[in-house]
């Protein structure tokens, strides 16, 4: 591999320092936030609509049964049109997009396209209530029902599961790594003996995850004590910080080997684990598919995959 642009950006030190990078500046932004502290109710443009459809505001009797009704219909219905309408035909057929290729890339899609149409039917559910009458209080919105200081936890919490197991995965997947031979052989030799390699990344991710989530719940470390005004933030400094979160999530999706058209096959096995594949065959229900499907995981891709039934 020459030593261009692309080599360095794609260099193991480099994705560990975004990786990482994020997982730190993701919880500057919750402790900088006084949102975080706030006793007000939560707010989010169509994902508080969908999370109080599903979670909250049941009416009782007859309209819960129609709400419910209506959610896994849209759940159902988002999934569906996920796979078969916007993945296969929209992302692979009409735009072509090779990163969309066979199976590629479903999951996030069906994940889009459920909260698309939670959101949608939760304004039908709406309808519905508006034309019973005298139901206003039931009416699903962007509130939450819950405080902004204890969605933060939970999101922080999400932040931590999200940020610090990718950079931990892009670690694992360093350590295991082909295209830069010369780059920490001592580590990586110690990494892939044995057994070490799955028993390390199983402790340290209970583990950390154990403290994180700990100290997060119970306010046992105080930032504002910690910091003492000695980096203060304010609107235009957090939305430039949450910019730059932004750009290295993208940073990340772009440092893959594959990246853009995410077509080779990395050889590494999946973090945590033996193999470097795992196949997931789901019930098939022949009266009602014709075809098979299967979840097929890899160190890169976690795939959809349907098969012509025999």
């Amino acid at each position: 591999m020459g030593k261009d642009f692309r080599y360095y950006f794609q260099h193991p030190w480099t994705r560990l320092l975004v990786a990482y990078l994020v997982t730190f500046l993701n919880f500057l932004i919750f402790a900088e936030d006084p949102i975080s502290h706030s006793q007000t109710e939560a707010n989010m443009i169509v994902i508080g609509n969908c999370f109080s459809f599903v979670m909250n505001k049941y009416p009782g009797g007859g309209w819960s049964f129609l709400k419910v009704l209506l959610w896994l219909i849209a759940i159902i219905t988002g999934l569906l049109a996920g796979k078969f309408l916007f993945h296969q035909r929209l992302f692979g057929q009409l735009l072509r997009l090779k990163m969309f290729r066979e199976d590629h890339g479903s999951w996030m899609t069906m994940f889009f396209s459920t909260i698309l149409f939670l959101f949608i039917f939760s304004h039908i559910y709406n309808l519905c209530l508006y034309v019973a009458g005298d139901m206003s209080t039931y009416i699903i919105t962007e509130y939450m029902d819950m405080r902004n200081g204890s969605f933060m936890k939970v999101a922080a919490v999400g932040t931590w599961l999200g940020d610090f197991v990718t950079a931990w995965m892009v670690t694992d997947m360093m350590l295991q790594d082909k295209p830069y031979p010369d780059w920490g052989k001592c580590a990586r030799a110690f990494w892939k003996k044995g057994h070490t390699r799955i028993i390390l990344f199983w402790a340290v991710l209970f583990t950390l995850t154990s403290v994180v989530v700990l100290v997060i719940t119970t306010d046992w470390i105080s930032w504002d004590k910690l910091n003492r005004g000695f980096l203060p933030s304010d609107e235009v400094s957090r939305a430039f910080l949450a910019s730059f979160i932004l750009v290295f999530d993208l940073l990340i999706v772009m440092q893959d080997w594959e990246f853009p058209h995410f077509m080779g096959d990395v050889d590494v096995n999946l973090p945590g684990l033996p193999t470097a594949h795992l196949q997931l065959r789901l019930p098939h229900l022949k009266r009602f598919f014709k075809e098979e499907y299967r979840i097929h995981i890899t160190a890169g891709h976690v795939v959809l995959i349907v098969e012509e039934g025999i």
